[in-house]
């Protein structure tokens, strides 16, 4: 008999929740009991009481046994050699197999002629049913299809995913390439409105062109709840499905000319007054930003509702989005109570029918917007990609627990719980991140529908796709409410289906991927990466400890190359110490921790210089963070990596950092503007000396898979 902690754990591990993990000092860490009664009440499992935990681990194993065929199954490079089948121990024929193909074909598979195993599984046979392999050697097309297996009275449909081994690896041709970065809320420019919008992407993407590159970067451009109070962080989207009406270029709307009533409130003195201020703040004021754009995007919005040409190419644009009525209905309902969901009153649920003007006028303003926002997306993606620049977009892990998509698809997510980080030498209390976990059971009942919506979305626009956290395609660290982030536990996926997705998607869609694998990431994940070719990344302040160890590290070939990310300090801060008087101010560094951080930067710095000697000889005399930065930006650039990519704000020099992860209100998180505007970087000479050497580095491999 097992004891209730063994009985307990092994009803986690069914359900997909991993007991123990290895910490940061390798050390193993035990989940709790409570912590996994918490995980499996979350999940809809009962284990409150011993006798609840037998019963659904009796439950669990039995359906597990009884099922006919796996839900999601994989043919990898389009070869799928044998099919596992559970049938009743009673049915003497073999089943039948057939496949629905994406292309509308079905395919009748004979099972009578494949060699069949019986396989030995004590527990299946005791239930009443035997388990066969059929070895069936199908070939099929790459895509989303569906295997049905009949037995007796019995059928299972499945989702079976044809997918390249591989993810798309670029254009052979020329396959290194370097870029710019810069959150857009942070692009200025002499018409802007408080804030970057599809505009400055669109400059930031010629800047990039003009400067010799290819790629131009930005956080993710998701909805957010930018008037709830809080941090109005890009990755606590509302939803990963449509782009952000934040974003717009209100100036740029084509029918803008010809509505009177706009372009009244453009010339009020109470307008110009509003966005001078706005403009002339250092901070981005999301909420004033949005108020000020939606008041002539809802004039703007009228006037389409009255013109019969604008309202029929709405109407296009809807039929195209099928989900985006659904979407403008929830930011109505939210508009409109402004409250937490779980406290909507059931009749002002999205989709059901109530006779409030109010608020079928706000779900059609939100249906406008959205379309406004795909329609410049799509401009600047065309517009850069005439100028042969694409866009390196950005994944968050998670959403906002009260957004759209939590309410849309509320089976793709467990409830009562947050994503996070364990413990770690920074973090030492464990870090939680806002977001819901995705439910490993509930995405894989659904087809995987939610997941392949959102890379979708991202991969029609991105060249270059970052999923953040790539680990969660694996596992994701998840602390039950109430409970302290030190007190989680991982919640476990199934990998291949994931890479299977993305690989589907990235060859659909011609994107390369790159998975965000900084910090402690088990050897598995990036095996996996490798694989199925996915990109790394490398980041310069990340191996700052190993640098003042006296370690040069190692580039990889399949790499996005860096000096930092929107998380970290910029080049400059970093080169002269300010980061570390910045951590002691917002409680990551105690004053005490100083001095040894000042030696350990020091002699990183110093292994740093030694090792871009052979590049830049005269490196060690340098004086000013500009030659060791150019210097810097040389040495990626001879490296195997085949992307590069580099912050804008490091152009000139910039101290000030985009935000520090985990410290909530004692620093001011993604609201800093760039100190220059777009037209005052691309007129500085500085830049294109800094970027010399990066660029006469690509040049010389870019013919060079890998690099030198």
């Amino acid at each position: 008999m097992m004891n209730r902690t063994a009985r307990l754990r092994a009803l986690a591990r069914l359900h997909g929740i991993q007991t123990a993990y290895f910490n940061v000092h390798a050390d193993r860490v035990y989940a709790t009991n409570d912590a996994l009664e918490a995980l499996l009440t979350s999940l809809n499992v009962a284990a409150l009481t011993e006798q609840e935990c037998d019963e659904s681990l009796r439950i669990g194993i039995e359906r597990r046994r009884a099922t006919l065929i796996e839900p999601v199954i994989i043919a990898w490079d389009g070869v799928i050699a044998s099919i596992d089948v559970r049938s009743h121990s009673t049915d003497l024929c073999l089943p039948r197999l057939q496949v629905a193909t994406e292309q509308g074909e079905l395919l009748q598979l004979e099972t009578d002629d494949c060699k069949v195993e019986e396989l030995t599984d004590a527990g299946t046979a005791r239930i009443g049913f035997r388990h066969l392999r059929i070895h069936i050697n199908l070939r099929i097309l790459h895509g989303y299809h569906h295997l049905v297996c009949t037995t007796g009275n019995m059928q299972t449909a499945s989702l079976l995913i044809s997918a390249p081994k591989r993810c798309f690896g670029g254009e052979t041709d020329n396959p290194r390439q370097w870029g710019l970065f810069a959150p857009l809320y942070a692009l200025r420019s002499s018409c802007d409105w408080g804030a970057g919008s599809y505009t400055e992407l669109e400059s930031l993407c010629e800047y990039t062109a003009r400067m010799g590159g290819h790629l131009s970067g930005t956080l993710p451009l998701l909805p957010c709840f930018f008037d709830s109070g809080d941090e109005p962080s890009p990755y606590l989207p509302i939803t990963r499905l449509f782009w952000s009406e934040f974003y717009i270029d209100v100036a740029r709307i084509p029918f803008l000319s010809t509505c009177r009533e706009a372009l009244a409130i453009l010339d009020s003195r109470e307008f110009i007054a509003s966005r001078q201020a706005l403009t002339q703040s250092p901070r981005v004021n999301y909420p004033e930003v949005l108020h000020l754009k939606r008041a002539v995007l809802s004039t703007l919005h009228r006037h389409v509702a009255a013109t019969d040409s604008l309202q029929r190419e709405l109407k296009e644009f809807l039929t195209t989005q099928p989900l985006a009525s659904d979407y403008a209905a929830f930011r109505a309902t939210a508009d409109m109570l402004r409250t937490p969901r779980p406290g909507w009153p059931e009749w002002d649920l999205p989709g059901n029918t109530n006779d409030d003007r109010r608020q079928d006028e706000a779900r059609h303003y939100h249906e406008f917007v959205q379309w406004m926002a795909a329609v410049q997306m799509d401009r600047c993606v065309d517009h850069a990609a005439s100028q042969d620049v694409g866009l390196y977009l950005d994944l968050p892990v998670g959403v906002h627990p009260q957004g759209y998509d939590t309410w849309h698809t509320p089976d793709s997510f467990v409830a009562g719980v947050e994503i996070g980080a364990p413990p770690d030498s920074v973090f030492t209390t464990g870090q939680k991140w806002g977001s819901p976990p995705l439910h490993p059971k509930g995405i894989r009942e659904n087809k995987y529908a939610y997941v392949r919506a959102y890379l979708q979305h991202h991969m029609r626009s991105a060249r270059v796709l970052r999923i953040d956290h790539v680990m969660a395609m694996h596992r994701i660290y998840s602390v039950p409410d109430g409970f302290s982030a030190a007190e989680g536990a991982y919640i476990r996926y199934r990998p291949e289906e994931m890479y299977a997705i993305v690989s589907i998607e990235s060859h659909r869609h011609n994107t390369i991927i790159i998975g965000e694998d900084l910090g402690t990431v088990p050897q598995v994940v990036r095996r996996s990466m490798m694989f199925h070719g996915l990109n790394r990344m490398f980041v310069l302040y990340y191996e700052l400890d190993g640098l003042a160890g006296g370690c040069v590290p190692s580039i990889s070939a399949n790499c996005m190359a860096s000096i930092n990310t929107h998380d970290m300090p910029t080049f400059a801060s970093m080169w002269q110490g300010l980061d570390i008087q910045q951590q002691v101010d917002v409680g990551i560094l105690k004053s005490s921790q100083v001095r040894s951080a000042i030696s350990r930067r020091t002699k990183a710095k110093q292994t740093l210089l030694r090792t871009l000697k052979p590049l830049c000889p005269s490196i060690e005399n340098a004086q000013k963070p500009e030659a060791v930065l150019r210097c810097v930006l040389g040495w990626l650039g001879t490296s195997r990596a085949k992307y590069t990519m580099v912050n804008i704000e490091d152009l000139w020099l910039e101290t000030t950092q985009q935000n520090i992860p985990s410290v909530g209100s004692a620093y001011a998180s993604w609201r800093h503007k760039a100190a220059r505007t777009l037209e005052a970087a691309q007129a500085d000479p500085t830049a294109g000396m800094i970027l010399e050497m990066l660029r006469e580095a690509m040049k010389r491999t870019s013919r060079r898979p890998g690099g030198e």
